[in-house]
């Protein structure tokens, strides 16, 4: 039964956990530098709030890797808060709060200035007067320089969907049982119209894509994801006027590679962006050009432009680190320009370079790996690598035992627990954020397997992957490539 306090938000699931790595600090940081603005000094103990926290994961992840920071967690479901705060205590995390609340209750009962303000899967999901809730609260409690994380579902993409979205809600209301029977009958229902020739699927191929999926999918993602009564899709630039009520200007894309157009669009499309001066509709225009379905936006408030030898001395000194092992970094991808692929001598030098040691902008360059490669080659380097996945903001070396401490405490927290995450990241001191795994990773990691009992173990614990590679190649990475990773990340001692 629906509860009069959800305001049409889905309670009676809980939803799943993950990480999102946008939301950190450091990759917050870099979108603010790499559009030229001054933000938020992490070297110094700033205040972090995450609103919509769900079950607190990223919120605790992020708490672990630094310790000299405030993270708070807000959500108004007490199921989820109940779970973040075990996760927090089971892992020794002082420096993370989480509070039971609505939005409306938050301006009236917080009293901490935030430097960062994250919102992830809630935008889109709660009702108008929600979101001003949100905007109120930003406009009074984030500092100048402060950043703020928005992600949302977007148009033009995603309007195909929004028909498929109101038919399994409306199905879903339907009969007897508990919220996930309802979802699968209602899901079973549209899959029924599409393979007797409904033409809207026909005409909306992205839906049918949608529908196909659902099957893989956990169903309490998929609750949570399409049976709110509030799913709105939204331009950017309606967001980014939203946001300049509050006095936010739009940064840049949480998602690296949106902020280079030479990656994201077509040439001849990012020529056309490139001749709008508004800054809003250029936004909107690429996400025509693209099709854009979800955005990840970041804005500051109070876009002070850095002078140019303040922002060389910021890069000089930021640390970069691989995002993955070398072995799995990837010089193509499929983007917005198509199949983008960069040259190695022009790109792989960097991650040969930080497949040693994680380093600074300033140790790159004296990396032997980087000989001949002067500021500006090695720049686009260094951007390009980080646009396709395959380099991430490193935090500073400075406070590294510290946070090695702490996130050693999380990761034995969540390896210890009965069952894992659905999406399992483990804390890294290093970067800052988390490390994915898959589930042969953490059955290996949990038990300590030899290679020689791997595969056998892992099949006797959760049997072969349904997809992809094999359990043998699986196993034989985690060893060779993803173990030694761990290492350098400081995940494993």
């Amino acid at each position: 039964m629906e509860q009069a306090w959800s305001a049409g938000y889905v309670v009676d699931v809980g939803y799943t956990e993950g990480f999102y790595r946008e939301q950190t600090p450091g990759a917050l940081r870099l979108v603010a530098l790499l559009a030229g603005l001054r933000s938020v000094d992490l070297e110094r103990p700033f205040t972090y709030y995450e609103l919509g926290c769900g079950n607190g994961y990223t919120t605790a992840l992020l708490a672990a890797v630094h310790p000299h920071a405030q993270f708070i967690g807000v959500d108004f479901n007490p199921t989820h808060i109940h779970n973040a705060r075990r996760l927090a205590e089971a892992a020794g995390l002082a420096n993370a709060r989480f509070a039971e609340q609505s939005f409306a209750d938050l301006t009236r009962t917080e009293s901490s200035e935030a430097d960062v303000v994250a919102l992830h899967g809630v935008w889109s999901w709660v009702n108008d007067e929600n979101r001003r809730h949100i905007l109120e609260f930003i406009r009074q409690r984030l500092k100048p320089g402060g950043l703020a994380y928005v992600s949302y579902n977007a148009l033009p993409g995603l309007a195909q969907v929004a028909p498929l979205q109101r038919l399994l809600l409306e199905h879903g209301k339907l009969g007897a049982g508990e919220r996930i029977e309802r979802v699968k009958r209602s899901v079973e229902f549209a899959q029924r119209l599409q393979q007797a020739g409904a033409l809207y699927f026909t005409a909306s191929p992205l839906a049918k894509m949608r529908l196909e999926r659902f099957g893989r999918l956990d169903a309490r993602y998929v609750a949570h994801e399409y049976y709110n009564e509030n799913w709105s899709l939204f331009y950017h630039a309606d967001v980014a006027r939203d946001m300049a009520s509050a006095r936010l200007s739009y940064a840049g894309s949480g998602n690296f590679l949106d902020n280079f157009p030479q990656f994201a669009l077509r040439p001849e499309l990012a020529k056309i962006v490139a001749e709008i001066a508004d800054p809003a509709l250029a936004e909107t225009v690429k996400d025509f050009a693209r099709s854009q379905v979800f955005r990840r936006d970041v804005f500051i408030r109070g876009a002070a432009k850095a002078p140019r030898p303040e922002l060389e001395a910021s890069l000089r000194a930021m640390r970069f680190a691989l995002a993955r092992p070398r072995a799995e970094c990837k010089l193509s991808e499929k983007t917005g320009a198509g199949e983008v692929t960069l040259q190695a001598e022009a790109y792989a030098p960097v991650l040969d370079a930080l497949a040693r040691a994680p380093m600074t902008f300033e140790e790159l360059a004296r990396a032997p790996e980087l000989a001949g490669f002067d500021a500006s080659r090695l720049r686009q380097a260094l951007f390009g690598m980080a646009a396709l996945g395959n380099v991430w903001p490193a935090a500073s070396a400075a406070g590294e035992d510290a946070r090695r401490q702490a996130a050693a405490r999380f990761n034995k927290a969540v390896l210890e627990r009965p069952e894992p995450p659905g999406a399992l990241y483990l804390a890294s001191p290093v970067l800052g954020s988390g490390v994915p795994l898959t589930a042969v990773d953490h059955v290996l990691l949990r038990t300590r397997a030899q290679p020689g009992d791997a595969v056998n173990l892992v099949r006797k614990t959760i049997g072969d992957p349904a997809e992809g590679a094999s359990l043998e190649e699986r196993v034989r990475r985690f060893y060779a490539d993803l173990t030694p990773y761990l290492r350098q990340m400081q995940v494993l001692d």
